[in-house]
């Protein structure tokens, strides 16, 4: 049976502040570069009738900028919050992809911030505990400071499943809500310095193991000591050890800059509008049948 919840104290996870932002299809927004053509346009004495046309759809769109529409994104958020809040739900199919690597992430933390701790000569502590102000919360991953609410860094610590994507993620752009995810943790916290950090840290033994069976099942093997299997195992275990490569080729570092006052307060606003979006959706879902 559902629990009672107040759905007007709703607050966004940081790893989901991207979601809450992401516009709607249905209300496309002025970009700062159309912003810069209207105000052009509208400074003219007298305008061509393809100007004056042009004119009228860049007004439509300043005029959206300021109604809010929720995206589907943002919607299957607040879904899967509502869920957890009301009975204590997860959306099974997405947390069960990339148990493999989610698995190391937890196992390999303690090294990951010994590693990280090194290569910056700053001493790293592992953050336990769920953090929030009045719109946001999120766990970061790690700190440097007294506390984590007198923190003076975070660091939200990302492991990498073997050497070459770690080679490939030296070439890529930040995934998406990363970014925003740190500057959240830190807008928590008071932190004036935000970073993530790329680790490539061996994979514990106990994953190795199970990626073994898992290969051996795959190839049919019918002992894991066959030569045929040990062979071709040799290859899998070797790509996933990566001590013997030195300490600072390992952890790759992306300065977070903190959020500006614009961005802050555009964060506050889409919550309190997902709030109320929440409550409604919780009285209208109260009086179904």
């Amino acid at each position: 049976m559902s629990k009672p919840v107040d759905f007007s104290l709703f607050k966004c996870r940081c790893s989901a502040i991207n979601k809450i932002l992401s516009n709607s299809r249905d209300n496309p927004v002025i970009t700062d570069k159309q912003a810069v053509l209207l105000s052009e346009l509208e400074k003219k004495d007298s305008l061509t009738d393809k100007q004056k046309e042009e004119m009228a759809r860049l007004i439509v769109l300043r005029e959206n900028a300021s109604k809010i529409i929720l995206s589907d994104t943002c919607i299957d958020y607040l879904m899967e919050v509502y869920a957890w809040e009301t009975e204590g739900m997860i959306p099974v199919n997405k947390e069960s992809m990339d148990l493999m690597q989610l698995k190391k992430g937890k196992m390999a933390e303690k090294q990951s911030i010994e590693l990280i701790s090194i290569v910056e000569d700053t001493w790293y502590e592992k953050n336990d505990i769920r953090v929030s102000n009045e719109y946001l919360s999120g766990e970061p991953d790690m700190f440097s400071g007294n506390s984590i609410m007198e923190a003076e860094s975070i660091t939200d610590a990302k492991s990498i499943w073997d050497y070459p994507g770690y080679l490939q993620k030296l070439h890529k752009s930040l995934e998406s809500g990363y970014p925003e995810q740190v500057k959240g943790y830190c807008d928590i916290t008071g932190a004036k310095k935000g970073q993530i950090a790329r680790v490539l840290v061996d994979t514990p033994e106990e994953i190795i193991q199970d990626m073994k069976w898992k290969i051996a099942k795959k190839f049919g093997a019918v002992t894991t000591e066959s030569p045929d299997f040990l062979e071709e195992w040799a290859k899998w275990e070797r790509s996933m050890k990566f001590s013997h490569i030195p300490i600072a080729q390992r952890v790759y570092r992306i300065p977070v800059p903190l959020f500006t006052p614009q961005e802050q307060q555009k964060v506050y606003d889409r919550v309190k509008i997902c709030r109320d979006w929440l409550c409604k959706f919780h009285e209208t879902r109260q009086s179904l049948n």
